[in-house]
């Protein structure tokens, strides 16, 4: 048997179901490999900067392995944004990295590049196919990294001329080590101290996601009548935003945390590395802090963490639940509700953009969001109603990530409606995304909120210099959506008013049967209600 064809045997009996990649030279066997095959799949895309999220999205979107293949250095480097925002999503991802045929290495040939080098600033490990005796263990190492937890990318190096050679190995799953759970004793710990608390608080993060923990999250902050507040930038929704413990994603800002978490004396984070922030501000955490997650590689926000755990959460935080099980009384009739309330601005003339998220909310509140909307996330998240790991955002940011992702997602996914709410800043990224779904025969919903400016870098700019900036716009010209929808043969709808709107929802709630690209226009000042929270 070919390397190759080892690899993509070992592959498909690890789950995986799509490779994603923008193939050059180097690849050609990789792909012909996957030709006529019919459990594992070769999804072509136009650049590496949409094949990346694009792996990213279909795994999150799956909650599996993803994989994706990438072309040699000048490759690599194209993906290396979208690998830095898969390591920081915590999403277990092999990245197949071609290299030159190694009969050529000594000469240095065209794209030839440090791999190894370029790899290792984004992946958490990198391994290399040097030879037919070692190449079957050498792939199911990079696997076994991959499928281990703390995830995140796992590089491994695929010259064509090994992928060519034989090997007597016999293909099958890898068994990737797991966490233990948490002793009884230190359960019952962790438990007094939530039980003894007067107003205890969980923090959640993405390892929520890939830990399959999220009904035993929910189920221990219901016990608790406690709230479940969001990590900022996590990238996967750990709890049902229609949880009553669900109390929102918390301000990428350690004053605002702290101010949100003042009420609260005892605090229980589980998954996350460190509380990731934008600008910076003082803050205190003079709470009682425990930690459970699986990345040794740990950041205290403020002082040290009265007790830390690697565990598998889904384990831990079940055992909790149990060792605290009838000692903490519901103060009320009924759980109190912890997403703060907001009223919904008056209907106005002019078309309002924290209406118009609530609009698509409704008519799709079984989608499955991503989200890069800029300024309007924070409404998205006020009145989003989906399930844990319905709901995923990028987790680094950055931008550019979600229009790619989405179609992952929805390749992924096809018996769920897949909904993209992009602004029109980061939609121009990778919008030769939009190729691979009309390729692939998705039917994507993807919106664009039209404003002509990166508001959200203008928001930042208010909080530093008390001033927006004219250099954050991107007009003139103003962009012409319909000709991008046009170019990819995708439907296009736009609306310019809540009139418009309702009609163009009503049109989609009867079909969404094709790739559909909705523009919002709205006023350059238009101002989603809830965007001071965003930093």
């Amino acid at each position: 048997m070919k390397i190759g064809e080892f690899l993509l045997q070992t592959l498909e009996a690890c789950g995986v179901r799509a490779i994603f990649g923008n193939p050059g030279t180097t690849e050609i066997p990789l792909v012909r490999m996957c030709e006529g095959r019919e459990r594992l799949k070769y999804i072509v895309t136009l650049s590496e900067v949409a094949a990346v999220p694009m792996a990213d999205g279909h795994a999150r979107a799956t909650r599996a392995l993803g994989a994706v293949n990438l072309h040699v250095a000048p490759g690599l480097g194209n993906g290396m944004g979208g690998l830095y925002t898969a390591a920081i999503a915590r999403t277990p991802l092999l990245v197949l990295i071609g290299a030159q045929d190694t009969r050529l290495a000594h000469t240095a040939p065209i794209l030839h590049g440090p791999l190894e080098t370029m790899a290792a600033s984004v992946c958490k490990s990198v391994w290399r196919l040097d030879a037919k005796h070692d190449a079957p263990a050498t792939i199911r190492n990079a696997l076994r990294a991959a499928l281990a937890p703390p995830f995140g990318p796992v590089a491994l190096i695929c010259p064509p001329d090994v992928l060519e050679q034989t090997c007597e190995q016999t293909p099958g799953p890898v068994v990737a080590p797991r966490l233990c759970g948490l002793e009884h004793t230190d359960a019952a710990r962790i438990a007094d101290t939530l039980c003894r608390a007067h107003s205890p608080a969980l923090i959640a993060a993405e390892e929520i996601h890939w830990h399959s923990a999220a009904p035993a999250l929910r189920a221990l902050a219901e016990s608790l009548d406690a709230p479940v507040y969001v990590a900022p930038y996590t990238a996967v929704l750990p709890i049902d935003a229609a949880s009553p413990a669900y109390g929102g994603y918390l301000s990428p800002a350690f004053g605002g945390i702290g101010e949100r978490l003042a009420a609260h004396d005892a605090l229980l984070f589980v998954g996350g590395r460190s509380l990731r922030t934008t600008l910076y501000s003082p803050a205190r955490f003079p709470q009682v802090k425990t930690w459970l997650g699986d990345d040794p590689a740990l950041l205290a926000p403020a002082g040290e963490f009265e007790a830390a755990y690697l565990v598998d959460l889904r384990q831990a935080l079940s055992a909790i639940r149990a060792a605290a099980a009838g000692r903490r009384a519901r103060t009320g009739a009924a759980p109190r509700r912890w997403r703060p309330e907001v009223a919904l601005p008056a209907a106005a003339e002019s078309f309002h953009p924290t209406l118009a998220i609530h609009a698509l909310l409704q008519a799709f509140p079984e989608a499955l969001v991503v989200d890069e909307a800029g300024l309007s996330t924070s409404d998205v998240r006020q009145w989003m109603t989906n399930n844990a790991g319905d709901y995923m955002i990028n987790g680094s940011g950055g931008i550019g990530w979600a229009m790619a992702a989405a179609v992952g997602a929805a390749i992924g996914r096809r018996e769920r409606q897949v909904l993209a709410i992009v602004g029109d800043g980061s939609s121009l990224y990778a919008a030769e995304a939009l190729w691979t779904a009309q390729n692939r025969a998705t039917r994507l919903l993807t919106v664009v909120l039209s404003n002509r400016r990166y508001a959200t870098l203008n928001q930042a700019a208010t909080k530093l210099i008390g001033a927006e900036l004219g250099a954050f716009t991107i007009e003139p010209p103003v962009i012409d959506f319909s000709g991008l929808a046009r170019m990819y043969a995708w439907e296009f709808a736009r609306a310019r008013s809540h009139e418009e709107l309702d009609g163009v929802l009503q049109t989609l709630l009867r079909r969404i049967e094709r790739n559909t690209l909705l523009e919002l226009v709205f006023a350059a000042d238009a101002r989603p209600l809830t965007a001071d929270r965003h930093f």
